[in-house]
């Protein structure tokens, strides 16, 4: 009878992909997909298919997971948001716990691309909390303690992200904190920078630029790591610096960043920069011209954005309304109504509490100016339905 491990193992065999390859394309631990490979472990249907996945094997594994003979053999329990399940027979939890910390934390960026933070963000800070307190209290095996902190470390970065984006600045300031401290306990250098570009990104958002200079300056002027990341290292930087007024390096560091990324994805690049596109770049410099004044060259660049990521609502949605917020600048009246009516129609769909604030700013200061009626009618609507959808919107103790 041919087991997950066996094909597994024949399926690498055949592939040339080693164990330490394979783990960085799912992205897994190694230590974890050698026990699947030695059918010492019963992998979830979503390890499974995204190992089909990396080895270009649809239909190959996911029939053999067997989660009943998992069951039978006592293992514990695995749910997508469910880390906290009770360990059976109270055992320390395993190399299939910390993967099924990994595995939510991928749920959760899947959710969040799709709906934003506001909804997502108190199961991240469930699943960070229960995942801590783990470690916190020494109830894991042994030789899976630098993993355990690394996955706890991902997920608590996960969750700052959300809180970010729901607005929740103090909450993402320290759960970032939290997730800096443990990347570093484990000796995770990857997530550790990606931790310091979301400080970055925060201290830009907060208008703090000096803050955000000192983050990136150290891995823009001296040891440099991949090419993406730098790249976002550079976008940060340039971000910050168009805030300070300094618009030759400013546009210098974001001019670097969008030439980096013409190269696509290598293999020194870690997995985390799959998002980090052209249009990403093309975004934060339409932003730097925002922050150094210069509305009218924003608005063609943030326009271009929006195109581009048309097929991602969420994206598109954020696109849209830091657009119109750029054409209210220059009053741009006609380009802005068809902007607003689409933004109009996509209040509550999208939950990302920072974009619904700025689009609350934006809406206010259209009241304040001799906009046509027309768009002062859609205005109007549009700041009818943002305060319904925020008074919805309860404001939990999330910590």
């Amino acid at each position: 009878m041919t087991t997950f491990g066996r094909e597994l193992r024949r399926l690498m065999v055949e592939r040339g992909v080693g164990v330490r390859a394979l783990s960085r394309r799912v992205p897994c631990n190694p230590g974890y997909l050698s026990k699947l490979r030695q059918d010492q472990q019963t992998p979830s249907d979503a390890m499974a298919r995204r190992l089909e996945a990396a080895l270009d094997a649809e239909g190959s594994l996911v029939p053999l997971t067997e989660p009943s003979s998992a069951r039978r053999r006592g293992e514990r329990p695995v749910d997508l948001f469910g880390v906290d399940l009770p360990d059976v027979n109270g055992r320390p939890v395993d190399a299939a716990y910390v993967e099924s910390i990994r595995e939510t934390s991928q749920a959760l960026v899947r959710l969040d691309t799709v709906h934003g933070g506001n909804d997502v963000l108190p199961l991240a800070l469930r699943a960070f909390r229960v995942a801590n307190r783990k470690l916190g209290s020494g109830a894991y095996e042994r030789p899976i303690e630098r993993d355990l902190i690394a996955a706890t470390g991902e997920i608590a970065e996960v969750a700052a992200w959300l809180a970010f984006d729901a607005d929740r600045q103090e909450v993402s300031r320290q759960v970032i904190h939290e997730a800096l401290m443990l990347s570093r306990a484990a000796g995770d250098r990857d997530m550790e920078l990606f931790e310091l570009t979301h400080m970055a990104m925060q201290s830009v958002h907060l208008h703090r630029p000096a803050e955000a200079v000192r983050l990136t300056a150290d891995v823009v002027d001296g040891r440099r790591p991949s090419p993406r990341v730098t790249a976002l290292f550079d976008i940060r930087r340039g971000r910050a610096l168009a805030q300070l007024g300094d618009k030759r390096r400013a546009l210098d560091a974001l001019g670097r960043a969008r030439a980096t990324l013409k190269d696509g994805i290598t293999a020194a690049d870690s997995p985390w920069t799959w998002w980090i596109t052209d249009a990403e770049v093309l975004w934060h410099t339409g932003m730097a011209h925002a922050e150094l004044g210069e509305w009218g060259a924003a608005v063609p660049l943030l326009r271009e954005t929006a195109d581009r990521r048309a097929a991602y609502q969420r994206a598109r949605y954020n696109d849209l309304v830091h657009l119109l917020n750029a054409l209210v600048h220059v009053a741009d009246w006609r380009e802005a109504e068809p902007v607003l009516g689409e933004v109009a129609a996509q209040v509550g769909e999208v939950g990302s509490t920072r974009t619904a604030n700025l689009l609350a700013r934006t809406v206010g200061r259209i009241a304040r100016t001799d906009a046509p009626s027309t768009v002062a009618a859609i205005s109007d609507e549009v700041q009818r339905r943002l305060h319904q959808d925020l008074s919805r919107q309860a404001s939990p103790r999330l910590l």
